[in-house]
């Protein structure tokens, strides 16, 4: 679906620059009719309205094309991400990244591939020389806040990158292209997939659902990464929502 560029009609989401687009549902119904066939009693979360309730105890999380605007403009940073998780916790993640034909797999406790190759997280300790990513939200007052706690943070580490595709910064970091990767304003089908691919490759990744915030990164680069992230955003006052469980 992705490699035949059929936009087919685009609407918006969230915002009005919250695309969503025929690639985006006929993927997400391509995906769930062939895990109903194949696994009928599992359940679905998919990002377009999928949410089957199972009762094996498996359920698959679907972004059927994360990096819509990318995709619309032909931006080469768009990709699907499908995780199996269970009991709430991403036990398989898989990433395939339709713009430059990767494939990322991982399991528990096995290791995380690229095209079949192992990949591994850097061993960067230093915040001071790491490369972080990051994403910006759709919501304008968002956005707004994430400027301002990025002024914070970029004077403290190598540099920054945006590329747009959430669960293909986290492949970023699970392969080595970035030492970490920290955005606010994320749902759960953006990282469930990457999250698992990250810790499967020796990585750290966490997600709080309050506060829809994703961290990821090396072991050694963990704790001076959420500390300086923390900082930044209670020097900017955005640190409000109640504490909540991880994933």
């Amino acid at each position: 679906m992705h490699l035949r560029r059929h936009t087919g009609d685009v609407d918006s989401k969230s915002t009005a620059t919250d695309p969503v687009s025929q690639v985006d549902r006929d993927a997400e119904q391509i995906i769930t009719a062939g895990i109903g066939r194949a696994r009928p009693d599992d359940g679905i979360l998919g990002e377009e309205g999928t949410d089957t309730r199972g009762n094996s105890g498996f359920r698959w999380v679907i972004d059927p094309l994360d990096g819509t605007v990318n995709y619309l403009y032909g931006f080469p940073s768009h990709s699907v991400s499908i995780a199996v998780e269970l009991d709430g916790v991403p036990i398989i993640g898989v990433v395939y990244d339709t713009a430059h034909d990767e494939m990322y797999v991982a399991q528990i406790d096995g290791a995380t591939t690229k095209n079949g190759d192992n990949v591994q997280v850097t061993s960067c300790q230093d915040l001071s020389i790491a490369l972080i990513g990051t994403g910006f939200g759709y919501d304008p007052d968002l956005r707004k806040q994430q400027a301002l706690i990025l002024a914070e943070f970029l004077p403290l580490v190598r540099d920054i990158r945006r590329a747009g595709s959430c669960a293909i910064d986290l492949c970023s970091v699970a392969s080595g292209r970035l030492d970490g990767f920290y955005e606010v304003g994320v749902q759960w089908w953006d990282v469930a997939a990457g999250i698992a691919i990250v810790r499967s490759a020796g990585g750290i990744a966490v997600y709080e659902p309050l506060r829809k915030r994703v961290i990821a990164s090396g072991s050694l680069l963990w704790e001076q990464l959420c500390g300086t992230v923390n900082e930044a955003e209670i020097a900017v006052g955005s640190q409000k929502a109640p504490p909540s469980a991880n994933i």
